[in-house]
């Protein structure tokens, strides 16, 4: 991990109900006691540790079920550890400083809250382009600067998430499995289906 991480580790409270005691079993006014748990989570460094992934919660469906208390199990992420298809997945993310993204598209819903820092959300231009050999055909990328407190909604497109900025960017991060991506083909009355990509 880069030897200037400082940001603490997020908090998870998790409040669940508990169990009712039998003796209400038939009592139609009787609720259950509520369990509430304080952590801190484990933080994980990924690649050369310029990112760094806390993970809050996951669900293999959608809706999800609220039975159960204690321990909140999490369930393991394929691949990059993103897109748990079919579900949810919910991390913190904090990004270096000077940091590039890596463009990248996943079959997901992502809702992306800026917690501390300068976000810059990097996508192509408003015009198609062409990838090939892993590499995109579409120039200089367009920059969107997100401040704390703003939501990134990315609904199926190619992104990289940057750091451009000597402090350290810490975001949350739910991710849910989405339908196929696809987009109209213009006058044509047909779709194209958007493949997941990580480009060079």
């Amino acid at each position: 991990m880069m030897s200037s991480y400082n940001l603490p580790a997020p908090r998870r409270i998790t409040a669940s109900n508990l169990p009712l005691p039998s003796h209400h079993a038939n009592d139609e006014h009787a609720e259950p006691g509520v369990e509430v748990k304080d952590e801190a989570l484990e933080c994980q460094p990924l690649f050369d540790g310029s990112l760094v992934r806390a993970v809050v919660a996951t669900s293999k469906q959608i809706p999800t079920t609220n039975d159960g208390h204690g321990d909140l199990a999490l369930d393991d992420i394929p691949g990059a550890g993103i897109v748990l298809p079919g579900g949810l997945n919910m991390y913190y993310l904090d990004i270096a400083p000077n940091t590039e993204g890596t463009l990248h598209r996943t079959t997901s819903t992502d809702y992306v809250v800026v917690i501390s820092g300068k976000l810059s959300l990097l996508t192509p231009k408003a015009e198609s382009y062409h990838i090939k050999d892993g590499k995109p055909t579409c120039g200089e990328l367009v920059e969107t600067v997100c401040q704390p407190g703003d939501v990134v909604a990315q609904r199926g497109m190619m992104h990289g998430l940057s750091n451009r900025t000597n402090e350290w960017v810490r975001v949350l991060a739910v991710v849910l499995s989405s339908a196929p991506n696809k987009v109209p083909v213009e006058q044509a009355g047909s779709h194209k289906e958007l493949a997941d990509q990580w480009l060079a």
